[in-house]
C-alpha cells in the first residue's frame, strides 16, 4: 500500500512542478502578442468564468504553460478555429491571418513541448485490477471461469475512456469487503486431491458437493466406455458382411473406424462367428446369426437383425443370475449384509451358475379396469403363452390354482381369501358356462392339494380365454394370480418361457418368465454354452443407479460401491484401468469415504435399526472425532460381534468358529480400518504436495518468483491454521485467501527505480504489462520464462512474444475490452436499451449473440492481421444460428451454406455434433456489403446500442459515428433541449422530419449538423439492428443523407465509403490515440504526440494491419520504461 500512496504523492508533485515550470521567453511573447489578444477579441465574450459556453472558460489561460497543461482542450480549440466553426457566424469574425497566427502559435507551443518530452513514460498510477482483469486472472489461475466479481459495481472509466487506468481504479473500504468475498468464492472451489490441488467447476462447501464432484467424474468415465450390446451386434453384422475390398480388415481395425471399443468388439465377433463350431449350442442363436442378410444400405436394419438382438438380450436376462435389489431404502436393511450381497452380485456378472433357475414360479397380471373406468370389454382376454427356451423340447406345465384377487399375493388362509374377494378361474368359468372350462380340463393328470382347480398345458401353446362383459364387471379391480411349475420328471424337464396377461392382444413371443430345473439333463447340457455366453456378454459392464449413482444403496448411509469388473476385464486398456482406479481413489479421498461410511453406519444402526441401543454402545456417537481412532474401532467391533452372539477367542477380534456372518462383519471393519489408514497416508502426501502447488499458484498470481521470505510466510500461515484444528484442505483455502487478498495479486503497479530519468521496466513488470494489455490477465509460463531469464528485454524476444500472444485464444479479451470500451458496446448484455416488449423476436439468446459478434470478428481480424479499415467496410462477419436468423436474407442463406459444408466435412471424418452444438457454432459468412451491411455500421450491437428503446435514434447513431469512431468532440447539450417522441409509431411525422425541426434552432444546429446526417444513413435498420423498409408507423424508410461536406450517400455502404475516403485520417488518429491510451493504462499526454504520429504513419505504410500497432507500442519507450524516483516531471 505504501507504493500506492507514493504514486499519488508523485502525481501531486508533478502537478505542483508543472504549474511552476518556466517557459521560454519567445513562447511567452507569442502568447502575449497573438493568443491573448485573439481570445480577448473573439472568444471570451462567450467563454468566460460566468458564461463558459460548452463548459469552456478561456480566461483561465494566462501562459504557454497553461496551454501545455490543458493540451487536449487547445487541440480542440485550434481544430474548431481551423474548421471555421469558431467564432460562430453571428459573432465578430477574425481575419484569416489572425486565425492562422493563433493556430501556429498554439501549435508551436504544443510541438515544442511534445518534442522536448518525447518518449516520457508518464505517471502510471498503481491500481487495482479491473473486474474483467480479476475474473480473467482467476480463470487462468484456476482453469475455471468462476466470475467472482459478478456482484461488484461497474468499473469507472478514465484516461482515454477505458477502465484500466489508475485514475479510475481506486479501492474503497466497501470494495475491500467485496474483494474478500470474491477471494472466498474462489477458495471454495479449491479441492485437495491425492496428487495435490485442483479447482472444481462449482463451489465445494458440503459433503454432497464433494460427492457430486468426484462421483460425476467416475460416472462420466463409465458413460464414455460403457457398451451398448445391441449397437455392437449391429456392428458385428455389418463387419461380417463388409465389402470385398475390406476383406483383410481386422475386427480391431473395424472397431477403430466405427469408434467402438477395440478390446471387446473382437471378442463379441469371435463368439458369434464361432457358434457354428459348437453344434451343441442353442440352434436358435446359431440360426439367428447365420440367417442375417447382407445390409441393403447404411441405414438398413432388417427384421432378422432385430430377432438376433432380442434373442441375445433375452439370453442375458435368463442366463445371468438376477441382480436383486441393489438399492434398498427400507430402514430394516442390515448394511453389512447388504454390502456382502452387492459384492456377490458384482463378482458374478460374468459367471454362469444356474443357481437362480427354478422349476416353479409365481405369476400375476395387472388388474382389470375398475367398474367406473369403462373400457371396451369385448377386446379383453386372458392369455397364457408357453414357449420352449434355449431350443428345448416340448414339455408340460401345471397351472396351479389360478384365481382372481384384489391383492397381489396368494391368500395364506381362508380369512385373507375372503378379504381379498378371491374367485378361482375354474369357478368363474363354470358359472358363466364358458367352453374354455371344458378345454382346460381342470384336475386331469394333476396331483396335489389344489389339483381340482389346476390344469396342465403342453408347450408350445397360446391359450386365449375371452372375458365376457359380465365377467369383466365381476372381476373389475382384480388380477389373476397363479403358480406355474414344470410337470415332467426332473431329469427330462426342459426349460420353458411362460407369460400370462389380461389384454386385448396376445403377448409378444419370447418375453415370458423362465421355468427351468438346474438339475435337469437339458440344463446341464446347456452349461458350456451358458458359461461361454456369460463370460463374453456380461449382465452389465458396470452399474450406476439412475437415482443414487454409485451409492452403496442402504438407507441414508453415505457410502459407495464399485461394480465394474466386466468393464475392466473385457473393455479397458491398461492405461484406462489405471485412469479408472485413480478416479475411484479420488472419490474415496475427496469424500473421505471410509470415515463417512463408518459414521453413517453408526448413525444408521443407532437411529434406524436400533441395534446400538444396548447400553454397552453408549460411548459410540457418529459425530465423535475419536470414532475413527484404532482403539475405538477395535472396541466397537468386539461389542458388535458380542451383540450378534459371535463368540470370540478371549479378548481378540478372532472368532472361535468363524462362519459367514463373522467373515462379513470382520471384513467390514477391516475394510474401514484399511480405508482410514490409506486415507491418512494419502492425506499426508497430498497436503505436502498441495502446499507446494499453492506456492506455485502464488508465484503465478503475484507474477514473479517468490522470495524465501514470502515462501516461509505462506508456509507458516498454513501451519498456523493446521495448529488451530483446520483440516489440510481448509488450511490451504485460507492460504489461497491470503494470496488473493495481497496487493501482489489484486494490484497492478510498477515500482519506480532509483535514479533520475526514465528507467527500463524490470522484465517481470514488462511481462505483466504486456499480458494485461493483450489478455487482460496473468502472464503465462512462456512469457514468465522469458522474464526470468531476462530475454524479454530484448527487442526481438519482445516482438516474438507479442506475436505469439496475438495468436492465442486469450486475445479475445483484447477484442472485447479495447474495441468494446472504445466503441461503447461492451456493456450491451447488461445495459441494452431495446424495449424487448416492442420487438417480439428479441430475446436473451439474440442479445448474447449480438454482443458476441464483434468479439468473434475482431479476434479473427487480429489473429489474421487483416486491415483495420475493415472495421469500417468489412465484407465478412461471423454468425451463429440465432444471429443469422435475425439478419435474415442473404446472410442467413450464406450461414446455412457454411453450416452444411461444415457438417459434410465432419461426416467425411466420422465426426458428428449435436443440434445445440451446431447452433452455438460461429461460422465466417461473407456478403455483408451485398446485404446492405458492412463493418461496424451494420453490426446489430452497434445499431441497437445507439437506439432509443422503442425506435431508432439517428442522433445517437450519428453522434457515436462522429464522436467515438472519428474522435470529434462536442460540448454537452443544453439542459432544456426537448426530447423527440418515444415511439415513431404514434408520431404523425417521421424521425427525419422531427430532426429537421429540431435543428432549425441555430444553437442546436451548431453541433447536430455534424452528426445527424450520418445517423440518417442508418435508418434502414430498426432498434434491434434488423433490416427494415418501413418505420413502425408503416411509412417508407429513407436512408439517404446529405453529409457535412455536402455529399449525398445512401445506407451503410455510402457511409463507409465517406469515412474511408473523406475522414480516414480522423478514424486512424482516433484509433491510434485510443489504442495507445489503452496500452499504457493512462491518459495520452502531450509527449506522446510524436509516437501517435509514428503510429499513424506506420499504419498507412503497412496496409493498416494491426500487428504494426502492437509492435510499435510495445517497443516504445513509453511502454517499456518507467519514470525514476528522482525524475522531474
Amino acid at each position: 500500500m505504501s507504493r500506492h500512496l507514493l504514486g499519488y504523492a508523485i502525481l501531486l508533485l508533478y502537478f505542483q512542478l508543472t504549474l511552476s515550470h518556466p517557459c521560454r521567453g519567445d513562447e511567452q511573447a507569442a502568447f502575449d502578442s497573438v493568443v491573448k489578444p485573439y481570445l480577448q477579441t473573439y472568444c471570451v465574450a462567450c467563454h468566460n468564468a460566468q458564461k463558459a459556453r460548452g463548459e469552456l472558460d478561456l480566461t483561465q489561460f494566462r501562459s504557454p504553460q497553461d496551454i501545455i497543461s490543458n493540451f487536449r482542450c487547445w487541440q480542440a480549440v485550434i481544430e474548431f478555429v481551423e474548421g471555421g466553426e469558431m467564432p460562430p457566424e453571428d459573432s465578430l469574425q477574425p481575419s484569416l491571418e489572425e486565425s492562422r497566427n493563433l493556430v501556429n502559435a498554439v501549435r508551436a507551443v504544443l510541438i515544442s513541448e511534445a518534442r522536448k518530452q518525447a518518449g516520457d513514460p508518464g505517471i502510471v498510477l498503481p491500481r487495482r485490477l479491473s473486474n474483467t482483469e480479476y475474473d480473467l486472472s482467476i480463470r487462468d489461475l484456476t482453469g475455471i471461469n468462476i466470475h467472482p466479481t459478478h456482484d461488484f459495481p461497474p468499473d469507472p472509466a478514465a484516461g482515454e475512456g477505458f477502465d484500466n487506468t489508475g485514475e479510475a481504479l481506486s479501492m474503497s473500504p466497501s470494495l475491500v469487503k467485496k474483494y474478500l468475498s470474491a477471494a472466498q468464492r474462489v477458495a471454495d472451489h479449491l479441492v485437495l486431491r491425492t496428487d495435490g490441488l485442483s479447482f472444481a467447476p462449482f463451489p465445494v462447501t458440503s459433503w454432497n458437493d464433494r460427492r457430486t464432484l468426484a462421483e460425476n467424474a467416475v460416472i462420466q468415465f463409465y458413460q464414455q466406455y460403457d457398451i451398448a450390446v445391441p449397437e455392437y451386434l449391429i456392428a458385428a453384422w455389418r463387419y461380417h458382411h463388409r465389402a470385398p475390398d475390406l476383406a483383410s480388415q481386422t475386427p480391431q481395425e473395424f472397431a477403430a473406424s466405427a469408434q467402438l471399443n477395440q478390446t471387446w468388439f473382437p471378442q463379441l465377433y469371435h463368439f458369434l462367428s464361432g457358434l457354428k463350431d459348437h453344434p451343441d449350442y442353442p440352434a436358435e442363436l446359431q440360426q439367428a446369426w447365420t440367417n442375417l442378410p447382407a445390409p441393403a444400405s447404411d441405414s438398413d436394419r432388417p427384421s432378422e437383425l432385430n430377432r438376433l438382438i432380442d434373442l441375445v438380450e433375452r439370453y442375458r436376462r435368463d442366463l445371468h443370475s438376477p441382480e436383486g435389489e441393489l438399492i434398498k431404502p427400507n430402514a430394516g436393511n442390515w448394511p453389512i449384509g447388504h454390502l456382502a450381497d452387492r459384492a456377490r452380485t458384482a463378482s458374478a456378472r460374468r459367471q454362469y451358475t444356474g443357481n437362480h433357475f427354478r422349476p416353479t414360479t409365481f405369476l400375476r397380471t395387472s388388474p382389470l379396469p375398475a367398474a367406473d373406468r369403462p373400457a371396451n370389454p369385448a377386446e379383453l382376454s386372458l392369455w397364457i403363452r408357453l414357449e420352449p427356451a434355449f431350443n428345448g423340447n416340448a414339455t408340460s406345465v401345471v397351472i396351479r390354482n389360478p384365481l382372481f384377487s384384489k391383492a397381489d399375493q396368494l391368500p395364506r388362509n381362508p380369512d385373507e381369501a375372503t378379504r381379498h374377494e378371491v374367485q378361482t378361474l375354474r369357478n368363474l368359468l363354470e358359472s358363466t358356462a364358458s367352453t374354455a372350462q371344458q378345454n382346460l380340463r381342470f384336475g386331469e393328470n394333476v396331483t396335489g392339494e389344489t389339483a381340482a382347480d389346476s390344469f396342465l398345458i403342453q408347450s408350445p401353446a397360446l391359450l386365449q380365454i375371452p372375458l365376457s362383459t359380465e365377467l369383466q364387471r365381476t372381476l373389475a379391480g382384480k388380477r389373476l394370480l397363479l403358480q406355474a411349475e414344470l410337470a415332467s420328471p426332473p431329469e427330462t424337464r426342459t426349460p420353458v418361457l411362460i407369460q400370462v396377461e389380461l389384454s386385448a392382444t396376445a403377448p409378444p413371443a419370447a418375453t415370458g418368465q423362465l421355468l427351468a430345473d438346474p438339475n435337469a439333463t437339458a440344463m446341464q447340457q446347456l452349461k458350456p454354452f451358458a458359461t461361454d455366453f456369460c463370460s463374453t456378454i456380461p449382465s452389465r459392464f458396470c452399474y450406476v443407479d439412475r437415482g443414487r449413482g454409485l451409492s452403496a444403496g442402504f438407507h441414508l448411509v453415505e457410502g459407495f460401491f464399485r461394480d465394474d469388473q466386466p468393464l475392466i476385464e473385457l473393455a479397458l486398456t491398461e492405461l484406462q484401468r489405471q485412469q479408472l482406479d485413480q478416479l475411484w481413489a479420488e472419490l474415496d479421498f475427496i469424500t473421505e469415504s471410509a470415515e463417512t461410511l463408518l459414521r453413517g453406519f453408526v448413525w444408521f444402526e443407532r437411529s434406524e435399526r436400533e441395534v446400538l441401543h444396548d447400553p454397552r454402545f453408549d460411548f459410540l456417537r457418529s459425530e465423535d472425532p475419536e470414532l475413527i481412532q484404532p482403539e475405538m474401532l477395535d472396541r466397537f467391533e468386539k461389542l458388535y460381534l458380542d451383540k450378534l452372539g459371535i463368540k470370540r477367542l478371549g479378548d481378540s477380534l478372532e472368532a472361535e468358529q468363524p462362519d459367514e456372518r463373522y467373515r462379513i462383519v470382520h471384513g467390514f471393519f477391516t475394510s474401514i480400518r484399511d480405508g482410514l489408514q490409506r486415507h491418512n497416508t494419502l492425506l499426508d502426501a497430498a497436503a505436502a504436495k498441495g502446499l507446494q502447488d499453492l506456492l506455485q499458484i502464488a508465484a503465478r498470481a503475484w507474477r514473479h518468483p517468490l522470495t524465501a521470505e514470502q515462501q516461509t510466510a505462506l508456509a507458516q500461515l498454513y501451519q498456523r491454521q493446521r495448529d488451530e484444528g483446520q483440516k489440510p484442505e481448509q488450511a490451504l483455502r485460507g492460504v489461497l485467501l491470503g494470496i488473493l487478498m495481497s496487493p501482489e495479486f489484486s494490484y497492478l503497479y510498477f515500482p519506480a527505480p532509483a535514479g533520475p530519468g526514465p528507467q527500463p521496466l524490470p522484465a517481470e513488470s514488462l511481462a505483466s504489462r504486456l499480458s494485461y494489455f493483450l489478455w487482460s490477465s496473468l502472464p503465462d509460463e512462456p512469457l514468465l520464462q522469458t522474464a526470468a531469464n531476462g530475454s524479454l528485454l530484448d527487442d526481438q524476444q519482445l516482438r516474438t512474444q507479442t506475436q505469439r500472444m496475438l495468436q492465442d485464444p486469450r486475445i479475445a479479451a483484447f477484442a472485447r475490452e479495447f474495441f468494446g470500451q472504445w466503441l461503447r458496446y461492451r456493456d450491451y448484455p447488461a445495459r441494452d436499451p431495446v424495449n424487448a416488449a416492442a420487438f417480439k423476436w428479441y430475446d436473451d439468446s439474440l442479445r448474447a449473440a449480438m454482443a458476441e459478434e464483434p468479439v468473434q470478428v475482431f479476434t479473427k481480424l487480429l489473429q489474421q492481421d487483416r486491415p483495420l479499415t475493415e472495421l469500417i467496410s468489412g465484407d465478412t462477419t461471423l454468425l451463429n444460428e440465432r444471429l443469422a436468423q435475425h439478419y435474415g436474407g442473404l446472410l442467413e442463406q450464406n450461414y446455412r451454406r457454411a453450416r452444411d459444408a461444415r457438417q459434410q466435412q465432419l461426416a467425411s471424418t466420422g465426426l458428428t455434433e449435436t443440434q445445440q452444438q451446431a447452433a452455438q457454432l460461429w461460422l465466417p459468412v461473407a456478403g455483408l456489403r451485398e446485404a446492405g451491411r458492412g463493418g461496424l455500421f451494420g453490426m446489430a450491437v452497434v445499431l441497437a446500442k445507439n437506439s432509443a428503446g422503442d425506435r431508432t435514434s439517428p442522433v445517437k447513431r450519428g453522434f457515436w459515428s462522429v464522436h467515438h469512431l472519428l474522435g470529434q468532440h462536442f460540448p454537452p447539450p443544453p439542459a432544456d433541449v426537448p426530447e423527440l417522441p418515444k415511439s415513431e409509431a404514434t408520431s404523425d411525422r417521421t424521425i427525419r422530419e422531427l430532426l429537421l425541426a429540431h435543428v432549425a434552432d441555430a444553437q442546436c444546429n451548431l453541433c447536430h449538423r455534424h452528426f445527424d446526417s450520418l445517423g440518417l444513413a442508418l435508418e434502414g435498420f430498426d432498434a434491434t439492428g434488423r433490416t427494415r423498409s418501413q418505420d413502425l408507423a408503416g411509412r417508407p424508410i429513407d436512408n439517404t443523407a446529405v453529409l457535412p461536406d455536402g455529399s449525398r450517400v445512401t445506407g451503410v455502404s455510402g457511409l463507409a465509403d465517406y469515412v474511408l475516403q473523406q475522414r480516414r485520417d480522423d478514424f486512424t488518429e482516433t484509433l491510434c490515440r485510443r489504442f495507445l491510451g489503452y496500452a499504457l493504462g493512462r491518459s495520452v499526454q502531450l509527449s506522446d504526440e510524436p509516437l501517435l504520429d509514428e503510429l499513424q504513419t506506420a499504419l498507412e505504410q503497412n496496409q493498416y494491419r494491426p500487428s504494426i500497432l502492437f509492435e510499435k507500442v510495445v517497443l516504445s519507450p513509453q511502454f517499456r520504461h518507467i519514470r525514476g524516483q528522482e525524475q522531474a516531471p
